[in-house]
């Protein structure tokens, strides 16, 4: 790895660690991308895992199989202006994890709201084929830029090209994922900036 791209992936990870994701101080703010010097629309920097990254990420992903349940704070950004025009939400979860023979991972969660009495269903699908760690998809559409992976953690960056319907084309979105585990604990938290100014998030802190 180069010095410079070391140096970001470390400055990344410091921003990633310092920012609570569920605070409405955090609406509109600019991504870690912007804030390391770097273009929230430029390509991202993918590549094959080495075969002690897949090994890692394989027990990792294999430890999360089974059951947990726990709770889920999201926010979302209603304002172009407004830090402060915030929509938060607190709901309750049961999920599954499954892991295939390949060490591809689906989760599958029921959210309930308690306020509005209102269930939904969310699915999270990380794939470690073709020597790659995906989100999503098992394609280049999928592909994500790592940041960290080690025993107890990933984290990694995504970006979408979303068409508006409008003349003005589209807009860009860039995604920063983490996944915590601890002997009985999971959380897994993203970020979604839009044009480079944070727009919406969740954090999910699960049990065994």
């Amino acid at each position: 790895m180069m010095m410079h791209d070391l140096k970001w992936s470390l400055l990344l990870i410091g921003l990633l660690a310092l920012a609570p994701i569920c605070s409405a101080q955090e609406c509109l703010s600019p991504s870690p991308t912007t804030l390391a010097g770097g273009r929230s629309y430029d390509p991202i920097k993918d590549r094959e895992l080495t075969p002690d990254e897949r090994n890692t990420l394989q027990n990792l992903l294999k430890s999360l199989d089974g059951e947990w349940r726990g709770v889920s704070d999201t926010f979302f950004c209603k304002s172009i202006s407004d830090p402060d025009d915030v929509e938060p939400r607190h709901y309750t979860i049961k999920a599954k994890a499954r892991v295939d023979r390949y060490g591809n991972l689906l989760i599958e969660a029921e959210l309930y709201d308690p306020e509005n009495r209102s269930s939904h269903q969310e699915t999270l699908r990380l794939y470690l084929n073709n020597k790659r760690l995906r989100i999503d998809h098992d394609t280049g559409a999928g592909d994500v830029e790592l940041i960290e992976v080690s025993d107890h953690k990933i984290a990694f960056l995504y970006r979408r090209v979303n068409p508006t319907g409008k003349a003005t084309g589209s807009s860009r979105s860039e995604y920063f994922f983490t996944l915590s585990a601890g002997e009985r604990s999971l959380t897994i938290e993203q970020q979604l900036y839009v044009q480079a100014k944070l727009s919406s998030g969740y954090a999910w802190q699960l049990k065994r």
